[in-house]
This record gives C-alpha cells, sequence and structure tokens, in this order.
C-alpha cells in the first residue's frame, strides 16, 4: 500500500549510508544513554539555580533530558549520512501550522480517551492532589509546555523522523514501521509501573504517530500531537503520563475502578480506553485511500 520511494523515505534513500536493523538499534540506544546522560548532569546543575518550583523542575527534566538526543541525531544525518536536517521531516515551510494542527489533533484524540474514562465512571475529582489544581496551576501548566514539546519532538525526531524512515528506505515500509513502534514501546519498560497493555498501547501509539507521519509525509504534525496527548493527559486531565505523576493540573481527576479499563497508576496509556481511541485512529489512517494522502490535512498545511 505505501511505497519507500518517494516521501521521508524516499529522502532517507539518500543517504550516504543506511544502517541494517541491527545497526540501526544500536544507534539508538546510544543516542538514548548518550544524550540522557549528559542531559542529566546538565540538569543537576540547573536544578541548584531554579529552586522547587513543581513546574519549572519538570521543564527543566524535560528538556535537559531530552534536548541532547536531538542534536545526536542530527549530527548523524548531517555529517554522517550527508544529507539535510529538513529531510527527517522538519521543512522549514508552514512548520507551524502544521505542528498546530497536530496539537489540536493530540489533544482531541486524548479528550476522547478522558471523555471515555468520565462517562463510563472511572474518573473521580482528586481530594488531595499532589499540587495546584484549577486556575491556580494555570501558570505551571503552560510553563511546562516548551518542555513536552522538546521531549515529544525528541521522540518523534528518533523514532519516526530517523528510526522508521532509514529502515523504510533500507527495506520497505512495513518493516520501518513495526520495528520504530515496537522499539517506542520496548523503550517505555523502564516506566514506572508499566504493564504488557501498557507497552502494547505504546506500541500503538507509535503506529499511529508513524502513519501519521507517513500520511503527510511530515514530522512537525506528529511532534505536536505527540506533545498535546502528554500534556493533555497530565496537565490538563491531572492523569499519569506513562508512569510518571505530573504535579499541577487544570482538571485534576483521579483514575478510579478497573484498572484493565483505566490503566491504573501508569495511566490511561495502559487501559483499554486509550487502546480503543488508538485502534480506530490506526483504523481511519490506514484505510484512507492512498490517492487522498490525507487530503483534509494537507489543504490546511498549505493554504
Amino acid at each position: 500500500m505505501f511505497s519507500n520511494e518517494n516521501g521521508l523515505f524516499g529522502e532517507a534513500k539518500k543517504a550516504k549510508v543506511l544502517p541494517n536493523i541491527i545497526t540501526s538499534l544500536l544507534w539508538v540506544l546510544l543516542f538514548l544513554i548518550a544524550g540522557q546522560g549528559m542531559g542529566a548532569i546538565l540538569a543537576f546543575y540547573i536544578k541548584k539555580i531554579i529552586g522547587n518550583d513543581p513546574a519549572v523542575l519538570l521543564l527543566n527534566e524535560l528538556i535537559c533530558g531530552f534536548i541532547f538526543i536531538t542534536l545526536f541525531v542530527f549530527a548523524r544525518v548531517k555529517f554522517r549520512e550527508k544529507r539535510s536536517i529538513s529531510s527527517i521531516g522538519l521543512k522549514r515551510e508552514g512548520f507551524i501550522k502544521k505542528y498546530l494542527i497536530g496539537f489540536g489533533i493530540g489533544i482531541l484524540m486524548f479528550s476522547i480517551v478522558g471523555l471515555l474514562l468520565s462517562i463510563s465512571g472511572h474518573t473521580v475529582v482528586n481530594s488531595n492532589p499532589g499540587g495546584l489544581s484549577g486556575i491556580a496551576a494555570l501558570s505551571g501548566v503552560l510553563i511546562v509546555i516548551p518542555g513536552w514539546i522538546i521531549q515529544s519532538g525528541t521522540e518523534e525526531v528518533l523514532s519516526r523522523g530517523w528510526l522508521m524512515n532509514v529502515l523504510g528506505a533500507r527495506y520497505n515500509v512495513a518493516v520501518g514501521l513495526i520495528i520504530s513502534s515496537s522499539f517506542f514501546g520496548l523503550i517505555h519498560f523502564a516506566n514506572l509501573n508499566v504493564n504488557i497493555l501498557a507497552i502494547i498501547n505504546i506500541v500503538l501509539v507509535g503506529l499511529f504517530f508513524g502513519l501519521y507521519v507517513i500520511r503527510t509525509n511530515d514530522l512537525w504534525g506528529a511532534c505536536g500531537l505527540h506533545a498535546a496527548w502528554n500534556w493533555t493527559q497530565g496537565n490538563v486531565f491531572g492523569f499519569e503520563v506513562s508512569g510518571q505523576k505530573v504535579a499541577g493540573s487544570l482538571l485534576n481527576l483521579r483514575l478510579t475502578g478497573s484498572e484493565w479499563f483505566t490503566g491504573g497508576s501508569f495511566g490511561p496509556e495502559a487501559g483499554i480506553a486509550a487502546t480503543i481511541v488508538l485502534c480506530i485512529g490506526i483504523v481511519v489512517l490506514y484505510f484512507i485511500p492512498s490517492h487522498k494522502k490525507l487530503d483534509t490535512v494537507n489543504s490546511l498545511y498549505n493554504e
């Protein structure tokens, strides 16, 4: 259904070298270990300066923990593969609009998850919040957005912009999509309170984001979608984000009832409610007729 002769796969084919599956995964691990190691050192020293505000601390953690990974991927693309950074899907033309469209879709998708949880009676207002909530939390909720932008953008650059496209270019689209999505799920195994359904759902997230990149021939929208999904989940609804509790949210809801449906202490990404929304999204993206190529979204990009 999808060809690796054009789009971002075609761009990746222009690389001076295209690593095989094993080598690609080793490079990804190197990017992660080196990038997070350097980020942890920087975050430690910055923390001594910025004080104890939870939102600022989270911002520091997200930016320092991920920015170096992106820089390492960029260096690999530019100096080893001898191609432009834009070739991984980060073209300048209309990037703000593309990002905002993705951000809006991300808010909508996770809001549907939250709606499913609420109408089924699986949420209650948290009577003992760990941080500020409601209007009092608004400044912190907004302050942390750049952190989610960096964190989510890094994961998209690494998983979809680089890994999916180089493997798709060397082998075929299915290999690139499946390997990158599976790896994306597996790197969350170290998260707190993780379980098998959480990993399955995160693999589904990877498939959805990967299909979105393929359909739009662009990475900006997926970066926005990913950032909005995390931000809405943690800072709007107040749920855990992949096992991490985020201090400060607008709604400050708490999950209750059956953990197989809600995701329990890992957050909704480990629950059936998220599985339903993700599967519907994947089916919609996959079965859109190929000639349309998300015409609705692309027409918005080009207006």
